[in-house]
């Protein structure tokens, strides 16, 4: 079995940096192709993710969906473990991934990210601070004191966040909304996170990464002086 792999990805997009996190983490040696998702190529389009990022490929198939990938890179390399041993303790780091997609963080930061209409500032502010603030709370029902999510060593859910975190240098460089004081754990966590050598390693140059965002957000002010609604992605 071989373990020739590619990766399919584009530096603005946070599932992207999931899997190469998990990668790093793992040791697993594999060629980068980034993607422009604003052209995005008519080749790429042709595999199986129909276009979308990340594509994981290596000799076994092509998987796509980051925590799908994730998983899988987890069971293929098993050392070092992603997940629990434990069976209750896994489902509740699976459950805790699933919040964080669909009703945590993601989308509302990406909401306030790449927001270009001023009379939508106010509501997407709240959805991200009520998204964080959520997350405070489900961190103090975990004990969290601080570290990694399960404060031992980094997991899938670390591999999750981390990369929503990286890209709050984009809420700084265009909303300068910071983190409350008042949510102690989130604070915690995400400057944890953004000292693991596995994020250090993954993550994109800032200034490289600010003017991807500044591209993006010109295309999506064009959309929307158009009447045209982009859709947010909410979880790949």
């Amino acid at each position: 079995m071989s373990d020739a792999a590619t990766l399919y990805s584009s530096i603005p997009c946070n599932f992207c940096q999931r899997v190469k996190i998990a990668l790093s983490a793992k040791g697993v040696a594999f060629e980068n192709v980034e993607i422009d998702l604003v052209r995005r190529p008519s080749w790429f389009r042709a595999k199986a993710s129909g276009g979308t990022v990340p594509l994981f490929e290596c000799d076994e198939g092509a998987f796509y969906g980051s925590a799908a990938v994730n998983e899988y890179i987890d069971e293929r390399w098993p050392e070092p473990p992603l997940l629990p041993s434990a069976p209750a303790e896994r489902v509740r780091a699976r459950m805790f991934i699933d919040w964080w997609n669909h009703k945590g963080p993601t989308a509302p930061y990406e909401e306030r990210l790449m927001n270009v209409r001023p009379e939508r500032e106010k509501a997407v502010e709240e959805r991200l601070s009520r998204a964080l603030e959520e997350c405070e709370e489900r961190l103090a029902a975990l004990d969290y004191a601080g570290g990694y999510w399960n404060g031992q060593s980094l997991s899938l859910v670390d591999a999750a966040a981390a990369p929503v975190f990286v890209r709050f240098a984009g809420l700084r460089h265009f909303h300068d909304f910071e983190i409350p004081e008042s949510l102690g754990q989130v604070r915690a966590w995400h400057d944890a996170l953004l000292e693991d050598p596995h994020v250090r390693a993954t993550a994109p140059d800032e200034s490289e990464l600010l003017s991807m965002l500044t591209d993006y957000r010109v295309v999506l002010k064009k959309a929307a002086d158009a009447g045209i609604e982009v859709p947010v992605s909410s979880a790949d």
